[in-house]
């Protein structure tokens, strides 16, 4: 496996001995590239203003590699919003965490006082932005915020150490996505890139502050792995009918209002709705796999009855109709040819 070990910084000095370590050149003063024997693709690195930087990453690669970004006394904190569809590894205070994919925490938020490792799946895409910002545009949010985050204490410094670990909200994910396939060799995409980083900041800021604002009630770690079972509960068993909020309650251990309540913190919809969409999502994925003779098939897989229903709310989604979407199955074509 190849090591990189780095620190970052506001500023572009960080970039060369990076890309000295990847044995590559630095295009543009910005991009700097994969080398063909490992993958494909680069990181990009932009200053957005004073205080504020942003490093995309986009890549695939074809061998094993461990970043890993040592910790430094320069005051910033690193906000890593991952939205690869498949789960990487990244490591924080020597524990290891899931980020990426649909189904794990997709945002962490490291002091980079703190170091922490990333370390990509092999052959599948990977998609993150970390935006680097400096402590002092965040005092006050750290200072009145720190109950929702994870504070751990530096044994010989006696210093406070900052990272929290959660999830990307809505907006954000279609924020990252309409940058999904742009290339950076395009012209527009430096602005794009600044544009889109800074509404991240500000969509998890107002989420943050609204939270607050709405109820004085934090939302604890031991809540937070409950409600986190209850949507890898729905993520798993979306062949099947909603359970009900009374059965997501009590596996959840709470009340169906606090329960309610929490869920929608979390993930900005109801469990109802949220299980819907990602149904949905399921339901375009079958469409397309060219695996079914007919939309029927594919209803009665997803425990649909009515294809009125099911077309309703497809439409509802994708303001496309199931029919627009479905590839009939060939391989049972030949079968009923023969």
């Amino acid at each position: 496996m190849k090591r990189i070990t780095h620190h970052y910084s506001l500023t572009p000095e960080w970039m060369q001995d990076f890309a000295d370590q990847l044995k590559v050149k630095i295009i543009d003063n910005k991009i700097i590239p994969v080398p063909k024997e490992i993958g494909k693709g680069q990181f990009y690195f932009t200053q957005i203003m004073p205080g504020i930087s942003v490093v995309f990453i986009d890549f695939i690669l074809s061998k094993p590699l461990k970043i890993i970004r040592q910790k430094s006394e320069e005051q910033f904190y690193i906000f890593h919003f991952d939205l690869s569809e498949h789960t990487n590894l990244i490591k924080i205070n020597n524990k290891d965490y899931e980020i990426g994919s649909y189904d794990k925490l997709d945002l962490a938020i490291i002091d980079n006082v703190i170091e922490s490792s990333f370390k990509p799946v092999v052959n599948e895409k990977t998609l993150a932005i970390r935006i680097l910002v400096d402590k002092k545009l965040l005092y006050d949010f750290i200072a009145k915020h720190s109950s929702k985050a994870i504070l751990k204490i530096k044994k010989k410094s006696g210093k406070k150490t900052f990272f929290h670990y959660g999830h990307i909200d809505s907006n954000s994910v279609l924020l990252i996505q309409s940058i999904k396939n742009k290339s950076v060799y395009d012209l527009p995409f430096d602005s794009l890139l600044k544009g889109i980083s800074l509404k991240l900041l500000g969509n998890f800021f107002s989420k943050f502050y609204e939270i607050e604002t709405k109820n004085n009630e934090v939302i604890t770690e031991a809540d937070n792995e409950s409600i986190f079972k209850t949507k890898l509960y729905l993520l798993n068993n979306l062949y099947s009918p909603f359970p009900s909020v009374t059965f997501l309650a009590a596996m959840a251990g709470m009340s169906e209002s606090k329960f309610k309540m929490l869920f929608k913190k979390c993930f900005d919809k109801t469990p109802q709705s949220f299980f819907i969409t990602e149904k949905m999502k399921l339901a375009q994925k079958l469409l397309s796999s060219g695996e079914f003779h007919s939309i029927t098939e594919i209803i009665y897989e997803l425990n649909y009855t009515k294809l009125s229903y099911f077309s309703t709310k497809y439409f509802e989604f994708f303001k496309r109709k199931p029919t627009d979407d479905f590839v009939k199955s060939k391989a049972r074509i030949n079968e009923s040819v023969c």
